[in-house]
């Protein structure tokens, strides 16, 4: 009442020595006094960053939260070209990267991953390039090299693969055991990709060194991507015949051969270590991992090494084998406790002696095939570039092999395929931190956490160990997505700002080029409370000159 008995009196000309405005404050451009100005300006996101494949995260989640599914597989699909099998074998870097770590938990981007790729299995990919008239041969159908021959397509070059085996997928197929990747899932996705890009596979088809010369004549570009696909053996033990390496032992199993012997014991800390184990116990094997080094230095996911532990695996650590030798009872090892040295392990005091039927040595890997001298069209992909490295790192070293060499044919001009899609106002950036961010505009809410088979169950057969996350959970894990240095007219800054200088443009399907905030320029003073309130950093000022 009282506020009305001012307005009254007012207009009764009772407040004469006040100034009062009659007309709307619109015409009155405040906006000329600032010395700063807001502007919208993207940042990039840690997960982002940390994706060897520099995928757009935050962007197909954003999409998938909206529920546009095949939306975001398309953007998913623009940096990785594998999402049902990265999904499951990939040890997410991006999840370790995610800002909510210091707010909750990470996203389970694995999982949204994964269920958008096991969607895409039945949604395949659509080649819309025109036909340049260039040809490329791939050697090697593993992740680098399906990935280069994906992205060589997708820019128009009709691509022949060579794989040496009876079956493309490399350690995709031969390395990684059926209970992390289905072998229905491997097989529908590599269709997909084969049919859709129409890309010429020839598998049984080693590529020799003879052969390289004449393959590098009859192709315009030749990409080797032929992988580590034999284990290291120690030299001492080369000939003992009882001494077999993982990943030979791994393909035995995964081509259902019969496997004899029933105690092993396997030497290494890494994946293939834990897969041959893991492997052998599913057959009813009992098995033994002998560790050099402590348990938290083994170099195997951390995720692998707790489902190895649930199983009943033994692990021994900070132990070596000092000796192998054959005898009547099978093969005897010498085993000693490892001493540490400048960095390097050697045997220190005798522990025991023990037998086993087999030894499986998992210290490396290297390559069977010998591409030395083979001139400037041979680009080099993946682990065989590399060394031993990560699906996801395989198929971004498959994918610059194949910018290289669209390069080389001049088809880089005016091609978005031969392009990182990566918005260019970001890619020279370090990403976003969390101190950068308005987390108490943000609910605390745990990730979910995805079913496993029972150790006790899942030790009997090769079934997949880890199941999806329910339709409900995956909406409730897009919407955690905090959307780290990226503008998604939440409506902040307008609630906040004192001048009305903010309109947000929530009819806009945000993408690259959208603008979700509009600034009235000339009515915005320059105080900088949009750029303070912004829950995701993406607002800064600048001098107004």
């Amino acid at each position: 009442m009282n506020e009305l008995k001012h307005i009254t009196a007012i207009r009764n000309g009772d407040f004469t020595g006040l100034p009062i405005a009659d007309k709307s404050t619109a015409i009155n451009m405040t906006g000329s006094w600032k010395f700063f100005r807001p502007l919208l300006k993207p940042k990039k996101a840690p997960c982002l960053e940390a994706c060897p494949l520099h995928i757009e995260i935050a962007e197909y989640i954003r999409e998938f939260a909206a529920g546009n599914q095949l939306a975001a597989l398309e953007i998913l699909r623009r940096d990785n070209p594998l999402p049902a099998i990265t999904g499951r074998v990939c040890p997410n870097f991006c999840q370790g990267a995610c800002n909510r770590t210091e707010f909750d938990e990470a996203l389970k981007l694995g999982s949204l991953e994964r269920a958008l790729g096991d969607f895409g299995l039945k949604h395949p990919p659509m080649l819309n390039a025109k036909d340049t008239g260039k040809t490329a041969a791939v050697i090697g159908s593993g992740p680098a090299g399906l990935g280069a021959a994906v992205f060589l397509a997708r820019a128009g070059v009709k691509v022949t693969i060579f794989e040496k085996d009876s079956a493309p997928g490399g350690l995709l197929r031969f390395g990684i055991p059926a209970y992390r990747l289905p072998r229905p899932i491997l097989d529908r996705e590599i269709d997909n990709l084969i049919e859709s890009y129409n890309i010429e596979i020839k598998c049984n088809h080693r590529i020799e060194s003879g052969e390289l010369t004449k393959l590098t004549a009859a192709y315009d570009t030749v990409i080797g991507a032929p992988g580590l696909s034999r284990s290291r053996i120690p030299a001492d033990w080369a000939d003992i015949p009882k001494i077999k390496g993982a990943l030979d032992l791994l393909k035995a199993i995964s081509c259902n051969e019969t496997i004899p012997g029933q105690n092993f014991v396997i030497i290494g800390g890494g994946n293939a270590a834990l897969d041959a184990a893991r492997s052998l116990k599913r057959l009813g094997k009992t098995v033994k991992i002998i560790y050099r080094r402590s348990r938290a230095e083994m170099p195997a996911y951390p995720d692998e090494i707790m489902e190895s532990l649930a199983e009943g695996l033994l692990i021994q650590e900070e132990v070596v084998v000092e000796k192998a030798a054959v005898t009547d009872d099978g093969l005897s090892l010498n085993l000693h406790r490892s001493r540490k040295n400048n960095g390097q392990i050697s045997a220190g005091d005798f522990l025991e002696t023990i037998t086993c039927d087999f030894l499986i040595a998992a210290t490396g890997q290297e390559s069977t095939g010998d591409f030395q001298g083979c001139g400037p069209k041979l680009l080099k992909a993946g682990d065989f570039a590399h060394g031993a490295a990560s699906v996801a790192e395989a198929l971004a070293s498959g994918r610059q092999a194949a910018e290289s060499a669209l390069e080389k044919l001049g088809l880089s001009d005016d091609n978005p395929a031969a392009k990182p899609t990566e918005n260019p106002e970001t890619r020279d950036q370090a990403p976003i931190t969390h101190t950068a961010l308005h987390l108490n505009y943000y609910e605390k809410k745990p990730a979910a956490t995805a079913p496993r088979l029972d150790p006790k169950t899942r030790i009997k057969d090769f079934a997949e160990v880890n199941l999806n996350l329910t339709p409900e959970q995956l909406a409730d894990e897009a919407r955690r997505c905090l959307h780290c240095g990226s503008c998604t007219a939440c409506g902040i800054c307008w609630f906040f700002c004192p001048d009305l200088a903010i309109a947000v443009n929530r009819d806009l399907e945000h993408g690259p080029a959208a603008t979700p905030i509009l600034f009235d320029y000339d009515h915005c003073k320059g105080c900088g409370q949009c750029a303070e309130v912004c829950p995701r950093g993406v607002i800064e000022m600048e001098e107004d000159l």
